[in-house]
C-alpha cells in the first residue's frame, strides 16, 4: 500500500499521541494539512509563525509533551526562529516542522530555498533535513524523542515539498525508544550527601525544567528531607529574580550551592562574588557539566531528574541536623517589603501593578495558571502573584509570548483558567492571536498593563542617561480592549482600583478570550538586592 511523505509523518504524529498542530499555512506545507483530513489531530492555525512556536511552547511546558510547530518554508521558517530562542532557554520540548524547497531542485535557487538548517542549530538542540520520503515517520519519531531526551529543547526538522508528496511504499513507524536515564554511581550519590550535610549554609538551585512536573516534586522532597532551602531559578535576572523576593540576598551567604540541571551561566554570574561568596562552592548536576573550576566541589555528567530521585532515595536513610538557615530563606522568599500592602489596596490612580496583582491572586488561588510576560510589568506580576502553574518568558529574556504562549497551556489544561499578564508593548508582537483564540473557541484573560511606553528600556534610560535624556520609548494610549473586542473577544478598560475586580470577573464569567486593559503608573520593577521600595 502507498502513502505520502506527508501521511507517514502524520502517522508517526498521531502514534505518539500528538493532537494539536500549531501552525500558519503555506504552499510547501499543504500536504501535511491534506493528511491531518479524518484524522485526530487538530489544525490551530495562527496568525504568525513566532505564535505558532510559542503556543506548542506553553503546550509543553505544561504537559512534558513535545509540542508540535507546522510552518512553511523560507519566510515563515525564519519568522518561527526567533521563538525557538525562547524554548532552548526554557527547556521546552518543541518540535518545529518547517517546509522547504524541493529536493530536486536544491541549490538550483528554488522558491523560498535557503540553509534553514543552519538558520536553525543556533537555537536548537539539533536540527536537520529529511533526506527521503520513505523515512519521513523514523524522522518524524527521532524528533519527537530528542525533543523530550535530557535536557529537554526544541529540534528543528526541515521537509522538502516534493519529499513530502512523493508516493512510497507506506510502513508503520517504529516507536520511539525508551532510553532509561542511567543511575549515578552510589559513591558520587553519597559524596554529594556528605558535602551537602557539611556545609552550614547549603541551597539548591533548579533550573527551568527541574521546576516542571515530577521533577520538582523530588526536588521539593529531597529539600524537604535534606532540610536545604531548594529555589527556582528562572528568570534572565538570575540573582535578582523578583519572584525570589528577598531569598536572592541569601544567595551570597551561601557555602555550597547544589545545582540540578541549572548552568552556571549569566544568571547566577558565573559563580562569582558579590552575587556568591568567594569561599562558596558548587555541585554541578547536568549532562554536560563543567570540566573544572576552582569554584567547583563536584561535577556529576548525568540527567539531574535521575539524580534528584537517586538523591531522595539516599537522604531519607540518613540523619539530617536542623538549622536555622532553611526558614530564614524561605521567610525571606515569602516576606513581601512592608509597602507592598499599601500599594496593593491603594485606590490611587493611575493603578500601581500591585493594586493590580492584589485583583488577580484571588483567581489563581484555586488553581489557575500564570502566564507572564517580561518587560517592568511582567516582574512585577512575577514578584507578587503566586501559581501552582506559572509560565514565563524565561532565561531568554525575550518579550511577546505570553498571549499565544497562555493560548497553548489552555489548550493543555482546558478545565483551568488562565491569565496571561503582559505590557502594553508587548501586546503589539501578538494582538492578533486573540483572532486565533476566537477561532479556535481558547477563552483566555489577558491583563495588560498600559503605561504608555516601553518601561523596561524606559528605565534603562533614566538609569544610565538621565531622564532628560530617555528617548524612543514612549507609546500611544492604546485602548487594547477595544483591539480585542473588534476581533470578536471580550474587553474591559479599567482606570480606578475599584473597577478591577469586577472587570476581572466580567471578563472571566463572558467565555471568551479576554482582554482587561489597566491604566497603570509606569513605575520601575522591583529590586531586591538593596531596598524593596518602589
Amino acid at each position: 500500500m502507498s502513502a505520502r511523505g506527508a501521511d507517514l509523518l502524520v502517522d508517526a504524529l498521531a502514534m505518539a499521541g500528538v493532537r494539536h498542530l500549531f501552525s500558519l499555512s503555506g504552499n510547501q506545507i499543504l500536504s501535511v494539512y491534506d493528511a491531518t483530513v479524518g484524522r485526530d489531530i487538530t489544525l490551530i492555525h495562527t496568525r504568525h509563525e513566532a505564535a505558532a512556536v510559542h503556543m506548542a511552547d506553553g503546550w509543553a511546558r505544561m504537559t512534558e509533551e513535545p509540542g508540535v510547530a507546522l510552518v512553511t518554508a523560507g519566510p515563515g521558517h525564519l519568522n518561527a526562529i526567533s521563538a525557538l530562542y525562547t524554548a532552548l532557554m526554557s527547556e521546552s520540548p518543541v518540535v518545529l516542522l518547517s517546509g522547504h524547497a524541493p529536493r530536486s531542485q536544491a541549490g538550483r535557487g528554488a522558491f523560498q530555498e535557503i540553509d534553514q538548517v543552519g538558520a536553525a542549530r543556533p537555537v536548537s538542540k539539533a536540527a536537520w533535513m529529511v533526506e527521503s520520503a520513505e523515512r519521513m515517520g523514523e524522522e518524524m519519531t527521532r524528533a519527537l524523542s530528542l525533543a523530550s531526551a535530557w535536557p529537554p529543547g526544541p529540534v528543528h526538522l526541515s521537509l522538502p515539498g516534493d519529499l513530502l508528496e512523493a508516493r512510497v511504499t507506506s510502513a508503520s513507524p517504529a516507536p520511539a525508544p525508551s532510553a532509561e536515564p542511567r543511575p549515578m554511581d552510589d559513591v558520587l550519590i553519597r559524596r554529594t550527601l556528605d558535602l551537602l550535610g557539611q556545609a552550614r549554609r547549603p541551597l539548591i538551585i533548579a533550573g527551568a525544567a527541574m521546576g516542571r512536573s515530577a521533577r520538582w516534586n523530588d526536588v521539593e522532597r529531597l529539600s524537604e528531607l535534606t532540610g536545604i532551602p531548594a529555589l527556582l531559578m528562572e528568570s534572565p535576572r538570575g540573582v535578582n529574580d523578583p519572584s525570589l523576593r528577598g531569598a536572592t540576598r541569601c544567595l551570597s551567604e551561601a557555602d555550597l550551592v547544589l545545582l540540578l540541571g541549572k548552568r552556571l551561566d549569566f544568571t547566577l554570574r558565573f559563580g562569582g562574588p558579590p552575587a556568591f561568596a568567594e569561599r562558596c562552592r558548587f555541585i554541578v548536576v547536568d549532562v554536560a557539566p563543567p570540566r573544572s573550576s576552582e569554584r567547583l566541589a563536584l561535577a556529576l555528567a548525568a540527567n539531574p531528574g535521575a539524580v534528584a530521585r537517586q538523591l531522595v532515595t539516599a537522604a531519607s536513610e540518613r540523619v539530617w541536623q536542623g538549622s536555622t538557615w532553611t526558614k530564614e530563606v524561605e521567610a525571606a522568599r515569602i516576606t513581601r517589603p512592608a509597602s507592598w500592602e499599601d500599594l496593593g489596596r491603594s485606590p490611587a490612580a493611575p493603578l500601581h501593578p500591585l493594586s493590580v496583582c492584589a485583583a488577580i491572586q484571588p483567581r489563581l488561588e484555586a488553581g489557575g495558571i500564570l502566564v507572564s510576560d517580561g518587560g517592568e510589568f511582567g516582574q512585577w506580576c512575577q514578584a507578587a502573584l503566586e501559581a501552582r502553574h506559572r509560565l514565563i518568558n524565561g532565561p531568554a529574556g525575550s518579550i511577546g509570548s505570553a498571549v499565544p504562549m497562555a493560548l497553548g497551556a489552555k489548550l493543555a489544561r482546558p478545565e483551568l483558567p488562565v491569565i496571561a499578564t503582559l505590557g502594553d508593548g508587548t501586546f503589539g508582537f501578538h494582538a492578533l492571536e486573540f483572532d486565533t483564540a476566537v477561532r479556535h473557541g481558547i477563552p483566555i484573560v489577558a491583563v495588560v498593563g498600559n503605561d504608555a511606553r516601553w518601561n523596561a528600556e524606559h528605565q534603562l534610560q533614566v538609569q544610565h542617561y538621565g531622564a532628560a535624556r530617555a528617548v524612543g520609548c514612549a507609546l500611544l494610549p492604546t485602548r487594547y480592549d477595544r483591539v480585542v473586542e473588534a476581533l470578536g473577544g471580550h474587553g474591559e478598560r479599567v482606570e480606578r482600583a475599584d473597577e478591577l475586580t469586577p472587570a476581572l470577573e466580567r471578563a472571566t464569567r463572558s467565555g471568551r478570550p479576554a482582554c482587561v486593559d489597566v491604566v497603570i503608573d509606569g513605575v520601575a520593577a522591583p529590586s531586591f538586592s538593596g531596598s524593596a521600595g518602589h
